[in-house]
């Protein structure tokens, strides 16, 4: 799993019955290093050759360790690949990795591109890991209803409502603008921790502007993180870093807020990158009623949760179970997706 940032790629082997049983195995995690990341920031389609090479490479290495830990064969490998462009307002998605050259290499079954069927039904092919992320929850026995925010490079969240009644969407941005501000300012890949945002101050005026932009686009269920990063730096560059990175902060968990609140939800589970930076979790504590916890407050593993969730929806995938529907991507009727790179030996 890389998904929209590109920071690196995450593996974890699960057992599952594709249904309420989910076990974590192993998990583990290859970085992507500044000249690979400097070719990914720089232009994906001038360097294309290039970047879809370490992509590959990437996945290849990191598959390699994690079986390396597992000493065994796994029955079948899902690969989200890394998510290059998604316009589903236009038709399209576009997630690039090689799934018959992984397939070759390591002698398995593949299950890739998990967004193409829901888009070519009308979804907007995002997200799609609530189903995932609802039959963890239930396995917890928390009290209902629970959202389970994932801040990635675009936030999304899951509402478990109760054991039958789930929706999920997408909030808007997540690390995105940060990381872009960060790196086109001081050529860093993330703001760790948050602790520039941490001696920021918020800039209201240039809050409400934002927000103003995002007006047209607030019922969207996903979204483009190019074009949302381009967005919410509109009026950043006014701002010092530190100062933008707070304003940033605030704006994304305002809009999380402005979309959840309605839920009256117990408890928020974070997960993805986000968790990790201290002025997220605290901003959206100061937001809202209910219990903010990381995903390691629950025993689940932020880091690699997405990746846990695609090797889950490739077993969905092999047994045509439905893994999109009305209440998540907008699709009209529920749907199974995939494509199936199937090993002949």
């Amino acid at each position: 799993m890389s998904g929209t940032s590109f920071d690196g790629v995450d593996a974890a082997i699960i057992k599952t019955d594709g249904q309420y049983y989910v076990k974590r195995i192993k998990t583990s995690f290859i970085k992507y290093n500044d000249s690979e990341r400097a070719l990914y920031q720089n232009s994906i389609l001038k360097n294309y050759k290039k970047i879809t090479k370490v992509i590959d490479n990437k996945h290849k290495q990191v598959i390699k360790k994690i079986l390396k830990k597992f000493d065994n064969k796994v029955d079948i490998i899902g690969l989200h690949g890394q998510t290059f462009f998604h316009y589903p307002n236009l038709g399209w998605t576009w997630q690039y990795i090689n799934s018959k050259k992984i397939m070759r290499y390591f002698k398995t079954n593949v299950v890739s591109d998990f967004r193409v069927a829901d888009i070519n039904k009308g979804g907007e092919g995002a997200p799609l890991v609530p189903i995932f992320h609802k039959n963890l929850i239930l396995q917890k026995n928390f009290d209902l209803p629970v959202g389970v925010l994932n801040i990635g490079g675009v936030s999304n969240i899951t509402i478990i409502k109760n054991k039958n009644n789930f929706l999920g969407f997408d909030t808007g941005p997540g690390n995105g603008p940060l990381d872009l501000l960060v790196y086109n300012r001081l050529k860093i890949s993330m703001d760790k921790n948050g602790s520039i945002a941490n001696r920021g101050q918020i800039n209201y005026k240039i809050k409400g502007k934002t927000l103003d932009l995002f007006k047209k686009y607030f019922q969207n269920i996903s979204f483009d993180r190019n074009s949302l990063d381009k967005l919410f730096l509109t009026y950043m560059a006014s701002l010092d870093t530190k100062d933008a990175l707070a304003t940033l902060i605030d704006i994304i968990t305002e809009i999380i807020y402005i979309k959840v609140k309605e839920y009256n939800l117990k408890k928020i589970i974070v997960t993805g990158g986000g968790r990790k930076n201290q002025v997220f979790i605290k901003s959206l504590q100061s937001k809202f009623v209910a219990k903010v916890l990381i995903a390691e407050n629950i025993d689940l593993d932020g880091d690699s949760l997405e990746a846990e969730a695609f090797a889950y929806l490739a077993v969905r995938s092999i047994l045509g179970k439905h893994y999109t529907f009305k209440n998540t991507t907008g699709v009209s009727k529920s749907s199974t997706g995939g494509i199936l790179f199937y090993y002949k030996g």
